[in-house]
């Protein structure tokens, strides 16, 4: 009869120590999969951020090479302009130049 005691007993601790082993390797695998988990949804937010960041740059390049072509126009329009006043009047400033160096 003892011996039929510590055999159950034995048996017990044997069961007892498969169910803290079977735990312990769930916990490891809960942890595990959380950590992966984690890692994927921080390697999509940096995804996500990436593609915010390229869309804005796309979209702040896209206004800059509109503004520089703004200022370009209006750049070729003023020289069109002092061209026009140049044309106009450089004999009559060709004329005061020469008044005033000669005196006449």
């Amino acid at each position: 009869m003892d011996s039929n005691i510590i055999t159950s007993i034995l048996e017990i601790d044997k069961q007892a120590k498969n169910k803290l082993l079977d735990a312990e390797q769930r916990k490891n695998k809960i942890i595990a999969d959380a950590k992966a988990e984690e890692e994927s949804i921080i390697n999509s937010r940096i995804r996500e951020a990436d593609e915010e960041l390229h869309r804005i740059e796309e979209e702040k390049r896209k206004k800059a090479d509109e503004r520089l072509e703004e200022i370009a126009k209006m750049r070729q329009e003023e020289i069109k302009r002092l061209d026009e006043v140049f044309e106009k009047r450089h004999e009559e400033w060709e004329d005061n130049i020469f008044k005033a160096i000669t005196g006449c």
